[in-house]
């Protein structure tokens, strides 16, 4: 009976181990997938901005498309990072 009743304190002590582990884990992944976000949000924000200046310079409008539509995706991204400080911010803070 003693043996089961000073292992209760180990287990208690393991499951909250992994319970904070798994959540560290969390927090890193939602982290990693915020600096994606950023990344290619900054490369679409630049690829938007070559085909704006090349639409100006040959009056394509084609080009101007492509560069607005680029634009949209831009706009969804930064709402998708938004969502995950928002996520982060509640796992760190609860």
């Amino acid at each position: 009976m003693q043996y089961l009743e000073s292992e209760r304190p180990k287990e208690k002590t393991e499951t909250k181990q992994l319970k904070r582990k798994a959540l560290e884990e969390e927090i890193d992944f939602l982290k990693q997938e915020k600096m994606f976000l950023q990344t290619d949000m900054h490369q679409t924000n630049e690829k938007a901005n070559d085909l704006a200046n090349e639409a100006e310079k040959s009056k394509e409008i084609n080009l101007f498309i492509q560069s607005h539509e680029l634009r949209k995706t831009i706009s969804e991204k930064e709402i998708k990072i938004n969502t995950l400080d928002v996520k982060l911010n509640e796992k760190v803070w609860n």
